[in-house]
């Protein structure tokens, strides 16, 4: 479970709201308030404000994960941008040149960054802000001062979006208007369906109206609401009202009469700390809180120079828990390997019994690797087989093969005439080579010519080319040797021996004969 601190710092109190997260649901732990006490002088006025803080710090039952501050409207500049839909990718590179000259800061001297507000016609919409970066150290000084320090700085207007998460009613396509009076301005935040489609400081505070400006808020909120028309929005569905004016008794009835339509109180949740009167003068600070639970990107002043630290600090705080998780992962990928492992095992097994099988049955011996199936095939099945052993193929690239490549060889006739099914027959070959001691290594290299043959584990060397009978040689006209070379083809072991013929008696023949 995270613990969410959003922190509203006004002139006038301190306020803050708890948001619990957890992984299915979130809600408000509590409210706290403190009130800073009046002073003469702005370093009275800073410590009484650091007092302030302390105090509200103190009532927390624990150190929060997330904290969550806000630079005011009236510090930064925020302006609507339109670029186009190609630069995407680009658009922290193209914001300096789109706001130079629109904003009363040097852009150099500032930190931008930029919220998505949608796209239509091939153009992106955004809300860029400027703040100058003196500004942003002097609020994080601030706040280090009395030991916070804020994962974000929200600014203006903007911020009051984070109120989407925790009021559902402002998620939906509205457009809904949140008007929040402090002790600093008035912001104005139009939500379409929970994303920012208008946001607006006006410089008319609660201590305005205390002293008799009425008519200038009036006059200001209704330009604001033509000026978000004038942009094409639409008329606003509902009105709400926040902040430290709202919990004054009659403020709703007066700004519907402003703005002409029903507004009402912001009705924040109920939780520890302060009751529905004081509720919505949290708005802000529950804004702020609220923001932890939004998604995609949103305006932060903490940029560049002043990017949190606290993300490699929580990095190191969840190594532990990233640890074990990893370890999970470890033995989750082991577990699988051995159920694989298991699974192809079996399969293996059966694939041996069905070649097994079908080895037997085709070629009459139980073949259990591939290995000893591809010889069997080589050997063929047993019993009769169809096709010769030695046919006219092989002595054609037996002859091929015995000759050697220094010897210029040219076949002019070759004949082959093998027995039905028999390895006997017999070949003659008509050819050129380039002199007469070309023809003796044809001859040699055929009669040392051996066909390998492969039955199981078992290997036989089988001479083939026997009688070989070298006729006279011809000179050609292009000065080359003609020769004809002669033979039979039956292929036998190398070392094999015609059985020798019994002796017949002479006598015997001679009485015959007789």
């Amino acid at each position: 479970m995270a613990t969410i601190l959003g922190l509203d710092v006004d002139p006038k109190a301190v306020r803050a709201v708890v948001l619990t997260t957890s992984l299915r649901r979130s809600e408000i732990a509590m409210y706290a308030s403190v009130d800073i006490a009046p002073a003469d002088t702005d370093e009275e006025r800073a410590e009484n404000r650091h007092a302030a803080m302390r105090t509200v710090m103190s009532r927390l039952v624990k150190p929060p994960d997330r904290i969550i501050t806000e630079l005011s409207g009236d510090e930064v500049s925020i302006r609507k941008v339109s670029l186009p839909s190609k630069a995407a990718k680009r658009i922290t590179e193209l914001l300096p040149f789109e706001l130079e000259g629109q904003v009363p800061f040097d852009p150099a001297e500032a930190v931008l960054d930029y919220q998505p507000i949608g796209a239509s016609a091939g153009a992106l919409q955004l809300f860029a802000a400027v703040a100058p970066k003196a500004r942003v150290a002097a609020h994080l000084a601030a706040m280090r001062e009395v030991g916070v320090d804020p994962r974000e700085v929200a600014v203006g207007a903007v911020a009051l979006d984070g109120l989407v998460p925790l009021l559902p009613e402002l998620a939906t396509p509205g457009p809904h208007c949140v008007i929040d009076i402090h002790h600093e301005g008035t912001d104005v935040c139009i939500l379409d369906t929970g994303v920012v489609a208008f946001a607006r400081t006006i410089s008319v505070s609660t201590a305005d109206l205390d002293t008799g400006h009425e008519g200038r808020l009036q006059r200001e909120l209704r330009q604001t609401l033509a000026a978000y028309r004038m942009e094409g929005g639409r008329e606003p569905a509902g009105f709400f009202a926040c902040g430290t004016m709202a919990v004054r008794a009659g403020i709703d009835e007066w700004l519907t009469r402003v703005v002409g339509a029903e507004v009402r109180i912001l009705p924040l949740p109920a939780a520890p700390g302060a009751d529905e009167a004081d509720r919505p003068a949290f708005g802000r600070a529950a804004a702020l809180a609220g923001r932890a639970l939004a998604r995609g990107k949103h305006l932060d002043a903490r940029q560049g120079e002043f990017a949190s630290l606290q993300t490699a600090t929580a990095i190191r705080r969840h190594i532990p828990l990233a640890a074990a998780c990893l370890l999970v992962l470890l033995g989750a990928f082991i577990f699988s390997g051995y159920a694989r492992y298991s699974v192809l095992d079996a399969r293996h097994e059966q694939l041996r019994e069905q070649l097994a099988a079908v080895t037997d049955e085709y070629l009459g011996v139980r073949a259990t690797s591939p290995s000893q199936a591809l010889r069997l095939l080589e050997r063929g099945a047993r019993g009769e087989d169809p096709m010769p052993a030695f046919d006219a193929y092989d002595a054609l690239a037996a002859v091929s093969a015995s000759i050697p490549e220094s010897v210029v060889h040219d076949v002019r006739q070759l004949q082959i005439d093998l027995g039905d099914g028999e390895e006997t027959g017999r070949f003659s070959l008509r050819g050129t080579v380039a002199s007469v001691s070309d023809t003796e290594v044809v001859l040699r290299a055929l009669r040392d010519h051996r066909l390998v043959r492969r039955v199981g584990e078992e290997e036989t060397r089988l001479s083939c080319f026997r009688e070989l009978t070298l006729g006279n040689t011809t000179a050609t006209a292009d000065d080359r040797q003609a020769y004809r070379l002669e033979g039979h083809i039956r292929c036998l072991p190398e070392n094999w021996e015609p059985p020798e013929e019994p002796a017949r008696d002479s006598r015997s023949n001679r009485r015959r004969g007789g």
